[in-house]
């Protein structure tokens, strides 16, 4: 199973402070979170992403097996240990209201599968 983040939790809240959504590295290597993108069902069908979706943008790199907790409401990302001791990657979406709270359905993980970067240099010359 390489290149998968799949959601293990979910916590839907009335409060963005509470709500949450629990990712894990479920491959053999580390990955990048930045592109990974959650949505709702409701965002797909009614094609909008403004309300029920996020995209991490975080430059971070998630070890096999660990988590990630995205965080509807407010706070600084960063690395942070549970209380058992587990290192878990604490990313925020810092919305004012709840949003999964608001769409019951299904929940999608997506992520990028090819990313073009634009060249700074000489352009490359073929014969």
């Amino acid at each position: 199973m390489d290149g998968l983040i799949r959601i293990v939790g979910v916590q839907r809240c009335e409060s963005p402070e509470n709500e949450f959504i629990l990712l894990q590295n479920q491959s053999g290597r580390r990955l990048a979170l930045r592109g990974h993108g959650v949505l709702s069902d409701a965002a797909l069908s009614t094609g909008d992403l403004s309300v029920a979706a996020h995209v991490m943008n975080d430059d971070e790199l998630i070890p096999s097996g660990f988590y990630v907790m995205l965080v509807t409401g407010k706070g600084e990302n960063r690395w942070t240990r549970t209380k058992d001791g587990t290192h878990i990657y604490m990313t925020y979406m810092n919305r004012p209201r709840s949003v999964w709270h608001h769409f019951p359905g299904p929940l999608h993980v997506v992520s990028t599968q090819h990313t073009y970067v634009e060249r700074t240099s000489e352009p490359l010359l073929l014969r």
